[in-house]
């Protein structure tokens, strides 16, 4: 899909605020409220944009976050992803260059579920070879309102932040 510069406007506005309207999108960018919501949604249904709410582990319970770098065998990499998307605590999943193979960061109620995934959990994963974890003491940055476009429009600009 590709962008154009309405298409960056709507989503500048979302990223300060997901919760405006497509009424005061229309009015502010000088279209339809149509226009809006068909843009809405064909970024959504393009996996562009994902307007939810985003929630601080701590403070609604969840006591540990952790950071699990991975090790797989190559040829079991592609099963490892699977198996680790399908674990509920598992929140961010990325491949990697470097030491590591795979990343991934756990949130989980307590130190004690994180024993469990580690030992448990990541032990029944074909294909693992070795692991190394730690976990966050603190968040002192998280942002999703960054802007990856420069002032002309363009990829590779402003952070926006």
């Amino acid at each position: 899909m590709i962008i154009d510069d309405l298409d960056r406007q709507i989503l500048q506005y979302l990223q300060e605020d997901g919760r405006t309207s497509y009424v005061t999108l229309a009015n502010e960018l000088n279209v339809s409220e149509g226009t809006i919501r068909k843009r809405v949604r064909k970024l959504e249904n393009n996996n562009i944009i994902q307007i939810v709410g985003v929630t601080d582990p701590y403070k609604i319970g969840l006591d540990t976050v952790a950071f699990i770098w991975l090790k797989v065998e190559r040829n079991m990499l592609e099963s490892v992803i699977k198996n680790l998307r399908a674990l509920i605590h598992i929140r961010y999943l990325v491949i990697t260059t470097g030491t590591h193979d795979i990343v991934a960061m756990a949130v989980l109620p307590d130190r004690h579920a994180l024993v469990e995934l580690l030992t448990k959990q990541l032990g029944q994963i074909s294909g693992i070879v070795s692991s190394e974890t730690s976990i966050v003491l603190e968040i002192h940055k998280q942002i999703y309102n960054w802007n990856p476009f420069n002032s002309e429009g363009h990829l590779g600009g402003d952070s926006g932040v």
